[in-house]
C-alpha cells in the first residue's frame, strides 16, 4: 500500500513542479526555477521510496538514496529563497530589509552546509523496511534542524503575506508541513510536502514578479499620513503579537524542562542506554522525543516573532536590550546543543550554557511582567522596531 502512495505522491509532484515550470518561466523568476528544482527533488524522492522494494537492497539502493538525500541536503533549504521572493511579490515590505536578506540567505547556505555534512559527513547508512525498502542515517543527532528552520522562515514569510495581502496559502502549507517535518510523521510528512508545494504554486501565481524598483516607487508615493496610519497598525499588531508570544514562550519552558528531567533520569547521556531505550521504543524515549521535537517547532516560532518584534538592536547597557540579546543566546546555543545530541561531553556543556541564558533570560521576563502589571506599560521596545520607511 505505502509503495502506491509513494509513487502517487512523485506523479503529483511532478505534475506540480511542471506547472511551477510555466510560472517561473512567464514571470522570468530565477527563484521560482529554485522552487521547481525543489519539486523535481520530491517526485525524484518519493519515487525512490516507492521503487526501493523492487530494486532491492544494495549498492544500487543505496546509490540512489545517497542521491536522494543530496536533494534533501541543499532542496529544502532553497525553499526559503522561493519563499522571500513570493513574499516580496505580495509588497511584504520587512522582507525587502537588507538584514532580512542577509539573515534568509546566511541561514539557506548554513542549512545547505550542514545538510552536507550531516548526510555525507562521514554518515553510516543501514537498510530500513518501515513501510517501505530504503537506506537512512544509521545515527541522527536530535530533530531534523535544516528542515524545522526552512519551515519556521516559510510560516514567517506567510505571515506576512495573510497580513498584507490576505492570502492564507502559504501559511497554511507551512504549518501543515511544519508540524509534519518536526514530528517524523512518516508518510504523512510526504503528504505535507504535496501540500506545501501546492500552496507555494498558488501564491506564485497569485502574485506576479515585482522589482525593486516598483517596491520603492510604491513606498515613495505614500503620504505622510498614510505613513503615519500604517506605522501605528504596525505598533499595534506588535503589541497583540507580543501578548500571546510571551505566552508561547512559558509553554516553550515546560517542553523544555520536561525534555531535560527525562534525558538525564533516564540515562539518556549514556549511549548505549540511549540505544536501547530506541530500539524498545519505551516510554522515557517516545516522551524525550516528542518534547524535544515540540520544544524546536515552537521555540523556532518564539524565536522568528521575537526577531520580527525587536529586530537587532544597537548595542548599548539598557536592561531590555541585554534582555533581547539574552534571548537571541538562547537560540544560538538551542541550535549547537541540539545539533551536538549524543556527543558527550560536549552537549552536555553547550545545554548547561544554554540553561544559563534561559535562567537570565527568565529572571528578566519575571521583572518586565511584575512593571508591565504594576504600570501597565506598553514594552517600549516594539516601538524602536517600526519600519523606518513609516517614521
Amino acid at each position: 500500500m505505502d509503495i502506491v502512495v509513494y509513487l502517487a505522491l512523485a506523479a503529483v509532484h511532478s505534475v506540480i513542479a511542471i506547472l511551477i515550470m510555466r510560472v517561473a518561466s512567464a514571470q522570468k523568476s530565477n527563484a521560482l526555477w529554485l522552487l521547481a528544482l525543489s519539486g523535481i527533488g520530491l517526485a525524484f524522492d518519493n519515487a525512490v521510496l516507492g521503487v526501493g522494494t523492487l530494486i532491492g537492497a544494495g549498492d544500487t539502493l543505496l546509490t540512489i538514496n545517497m542521491v536522494r538525500y543530496a536533494f534533501h541536503a541543499v532542496g529544502t533549504p532553497l525553499l526559503m529563497v522561493a519563499g522571500i521572493v513570493l513574499a516580496r511579490n505580495g509588497s511584504v515590505t520587512w522582507t525587502w530589509r537588507r538584514g532580512m536578506t542577509i539573515l534568509t540567505y546566511g541561514t539557506v547556505l548554513s542549512c545547505i552546509l550542514y545538510g552536507i555534512y550531516e548526510y555525507f559527513g562521514g554518515a553510516k547508512y543501514v537498510e530500513s523496511t518501515e513501510g517501505v525498502l530504503r537506506y537512512v542515517l544509521a545515527e541522527r543527532s536530535g530533530p531534523p534542524l535544516a528542515a524545522i528552520t526552512t519551515m519556521t522562515f516559510m510560516i514567517a514569510f506567510g505571515i506576512g503575506l495573510y497580513i498584507h495581502q490576505k492570502s492564507w496559502w502559504m501559511l497554511a502549507g507551512s504549518l501543515m508541513m511544519f508540524m509534519a517535518a518536526s514530528l517524523q510523521l512518516g508518510v504523512v510528512a510526504n503528504l505535507g510536502e504535496v501540500l506545501l508545494m501546492g500552496s507555494l504554486l498558488l501564491t506564485a501565481r497569485a502574485f506576479p514578479k515585482i522589482s525593486f524598483a516598483a517596491y520603492q516607487a510604491t513606498q515613495t508615493a505614500l503620504s505622510d499620513a498614510e505613513r503615519a496610519t500604517l506605522a501605528e497598525e504596525q505598533r499595534s499588531r506588535k503589541r497583540k503579537s507580543a501578548i500571546w508570544n510571551r505566552g508561547l514562550a512559558w509553554f516553550i519552558f515546560l517542553t523544555l524542562a520536561l525534555d531535560t528531567y527525562v534525558y538525564y533520569s533516564a540515562g539518556f547521556d549514556n549511549k548505549e542506554i540511549y540505544a536501547v531505550a530506541k530500539a524498545a521504543m519505551s516510554s522515557a524515549y517516545v516522551t524525550h522525543i516528542y518534547a524535544s521535537n515540540i520544544y524546536i517547532m515552537f521555540f523556532f516560532v518564539h524565536a522568528v516573532a521575537s526577531l520580527y518584534f525587536y529586530g537587532i538592536p544597537k548595542l548599548h547597557a539598557h536592561i531590555r536590550t541585554v534582555h533581547v540579546y539574552i534571548g537571541y543566546g538562547v537560540f544560538i546555543f538551542t541550535m549547537v546543543s541540539q545539533s551536538v545530541i549524543g556527543m558527550e561531553p560536549l552537549h552536555t556543556i553547550t545545554y548547561i550554557i544554554n540553561w544559563a541564558f534561559i535562567a537570565a533570560h527568565i529572571v528578566l521576563s519575571f521583572r518586565f511582567m511584575l512593571q508591565r502589571v504594576r504600570k501597565s506599560q506598553i514594552d517600549p521596545m516594539l516601538e524602536l522596531t517600526v519600519s523606518k520607511r513609516l517614521r
